[in-house]
């Protein structure tokens, strides 16, 4: 199945691009985190403090597999940390088109300060940037479409992506 799957630091907008994608091209949205979330009935910081980050893991890799099931077509947004588990490359690359929403530090910052019970403020702003930093390559790997957030509107950041996810499906096609 050919998913649109977006992928980025938190911050990144994967959530807000991912529904307006979705709904222009007439698709379902999926977010990761909240279907782990919603299937333990507890949020994510619940879940790492009760059952530690690998079980919560497992869990992303577990949902994972089974949209890999469905026939219809979607498009998916992947945690954060998900592209880093080693166990999640193949399902990333037989998901579909892989877009990756490259935001800067300062642009990723600014976002998580404004998002309350954000993780800037338990992990710093140092740990953040050597974070983005870290998983850049990471992301790179998957993606067939890079796009730099915060650069130009919304509005016109979706088009591009658009445009790109067009040319992608008629080289594919």
């Amino acid at each position: 199945m050919n998913h649109i799957v977006i992928i980025g630091f938190m911050g990144s907008g994967k959530t807000r691009v991912g529904k307006r994608i979705a709904k222009d091209l007439g698709l379902e949205f999926v977010d990761l985190d909240k279907i782990v979330t919603a299937k333990m009935k507890m949020p994510v910081s619940e879940i790492f403090q009760r059952f530690g980050e690998p079980f919560y893991r497992a869990m992303e890799t577990y949902t994972i597999k089974s949209l890999l099931e469905s026939e219809k077509r979607m498009v998916i947004s992947l945690g954060a940390a998900f592209p880093c588990q080693e166990q999640n490359e193949e399902y990333i690359r037989k998901l579909g088109t892989v877009v990756y929403l490259k935001g800067s530090a300062n642009v990723i910052l600014g976002r998580l300060r404004e998002i309350p019970g954000s993780p800037l403020e338990s992990a710093g702003e140092e740990k953040i940037i050597r974070m983005l930093h870290a998983r850049d390559p990471i992301y790179r790997k998957f993606a067939d479409i890079t796009v730099e957030t915060g650069v130009v509107s919304f509005d016109e950041l979706v088009r591009n992506i658009e445009a790109e996810l067009k040319k992608t499906v008629e080289k594919k096609g």
